[in-house]
């Protein structure tokens, strides 16, 4: 089965390369479209907040890793199962495997249950979460898996056709960038995304906004939700 699954993604990466080959678009940022820092804000606030409890949970994330029979925290065992099986693969499966195994772990929580963003034994230990605990929960399962913190981002983005924010996760292979969604199992390369508008990454950089092409300084005061999944707030257009 695991064999069958390694192929079948791996099939799936010739698609991607095939596609890329015949593209024009700079992958040095996820969708093609370079980043600049962006101002202080919501954004910023958040994301220190989700940083610090990051590191805690690797803490004991370490502590569970180095002796299992004694850890107290099912969550970390939950996450050190999904991190070890995908070990067991390279590439593609390897990112695949993560990006299946949390969407199978958390169930999508109701309105705006989730409104604060989890850390991810915070997410495993609930088993639910919005948009922004599956996509950091796969980033952290993705770094302790070997991904490189340059290669490693998360993106709020719009979805166009229905005026929502959302989160994903981007993970650079091989020069692409593969998007990794909670709403889908399949890893799509981010140039081919036509309804999504992204607006900032998150990352070891720290908060980033995606510019046009024709300038790289943001938009001044960006008025931005520190929750996504959920419906834009009147007056915000991200950026254009």
């Amino acid at each position: 089965m695991r064999r069958q699954y390694a192929l079948a993604i791996s099939l799936f990466a010739i698609v991607i390369a095939g596609t890329l080959l015949g593209g024009q678009a700079d992958l040095d940022e996820p969708f093609g479209i370079a980043t600049a820092v962006a101002p202080e804000g919501p954004l910023w606030v958040e994301w220190r907040r989700l940083q610090s409890e990051i590191r805690s949970d690797e803490i004991v994330i370490a502590q569970c890793r180095a002796e299992p029979d004694s850890c107290g925290s099912p969550a970390a065992l939950r996450f050190l199962a999904i991190v070890e099986a995908a070990k067991e693969y390279a590439g593609l499966p390897r990112i695949g495997h993560i990006n299946r195994a949390v969407n199978l772990a958390l169930r999508p929580s109701v309105g705006d249950a989730d409104s604060v963003w989890k850390s991810p034994l915070a997410a495993l230990a609930s088993a639910t979460g919005n948009c922004a605990s599956y996509a950091i929960t796969k980033y952290a399962a993705l770094g302790d898996a070997g991904i490189a913190a340059d290669d490693l981002h998360l993106v709020t983005v719009r979805i166009k056709s229905r005026r929502e924010l959302h989160m994903v996760v981007t993970v650079r292979d091989f020069g692409r960038w593969i998007v990794l969604d909670n709403r889908s199992m399949a890893l799509l390369e981010s140039n081919g995304i036509d309804d999504y508008l992204p607006m900032f990454t998150l990352d070891h950089r720290g908060v980033r906004q995606f510019v046009p092409p024709a300038s790289l300084i943001p938009p001044a005061s960006p008025k931005v939700t520190a929750t996504p999944c959920s419906q834009i707030a009147g007056g915000y257009s991200g950026p254009s």
